[in-house]
């Protein structure tokens, strides 16, 4: 049976460091996926015995100016061959077998009903509210739900996530203002049932949240890293350290005033 949908793993040539740690893990608790996965990069290739890579090169010219992540995202997407995509992000460390057998009824519920337009797979993502549905395995996402729009695991139609993305946004951005936006759209977005799949006994998809943190290591990475066997020079990026709040909501708003005009249409949802 042809697969009917595609993995995004979104990335950028500065995490490479990712890419060996996060395969490794994806073919141990993965294993019998065998559809396309696009690795987004900007100008590297990259391989993984057993996998069927393909690197996106969104940037394959040094010269042009550094694209934004949304910018980045809108080529990868370009790669894309089906109409659904599953989005991953290089830091989403699997630590579990993944329930193959449920994404897959999830993607062909979405395939024959084209009102959905998102299926969350984690209990990280929306903090709801939720509501339940005629189909015990899916909560649906209410319309004025927090984090409605959010960068974590997630089959996606791949019409939807683009109509989503701003050129001028970066992914917290994205998660802020398209969940705005998402308020103005009378559009089905779904999420598994977090009773019936625990994070602690039943997740479809396990990933610690997350690997990286401002591009520093998660201090608990070590750990996972060494269970497997998997040696990285944790020297490089060094350990997250959290910060007083004050300081992050400081540098938060310094970023959005930097771009009014994205602000501001971020803001109207627009």
């Amino acid at each position: 049976m042809a697969q009917t949908y595609s993995i995004l793993v979104n990335s950028c040539d500065s995490y490479e460091d990712c890419w060996h740690p996060f395969f490794s893990l994806f073919a141990k608790y993965w294993p019998n996926y065998e559809g396309q996965i696009v690795l987004n990069t900007e100008r590297k290739n990259w391989s993984f015995s057993g996998l069927k890579i393909k690197c996106a090169r969104v940037q394959p010219d040094a010269s042009e100016r550094k694209l934004s992540w949304s910018e980045c995202l809108l080529r990868a997407l370009d790669h894309i061959d089906t109409s659904l995509v599953l989005y991953l992000q290089d830091d989403y460390f699997l630590e579990r077998p993944v329930n193959s057998t449920l994404i897959n009824d999830f993607a062909e519920l979405m395939v024959r009903d084209n009102s959905i337009k998102h299926t969350g797979l984690t209990h990280f993502g929306s903090h709801g509210p939720l509501e339940q549905t005629p189909d015990e395995r899916l909560w649906k996402i209410g319309e004025r739900s927090a984090y409605r729009v959010s960068a974590q695991a997630a089959l996606w139609r791949v019409e939807t996530l683009r109509s989503y993305l701003r050129p001028e946004e970066n992914a917290w951005m994205f998660e802020i203002f398209g969940t705005r936006r998402a308020r103005h759209r009378a559009e089905t977005f779904l999420t598994v049932n977090r009773e019936l799949y625990h994070p602690k006994s039943t997740p479809i998809i396990q990933y610690m949240h997350t690997g990286i943190i401002k591009g520093k290591w998660n201090p608990k990475i070590p750990a996972l890293f060494e269970l497997h066997e998997i040696k990285v020079d944790f020297e490089k990026r060094g350990f997250f350290k959290p910060e007083p709040k004050a300081i992050g909501k400081l540098r938060t708003l310094t970023k959005l005033i930097s771009n009014p005009a994205a602000l501001w249409r971020g803001l109207r949802g627009a």
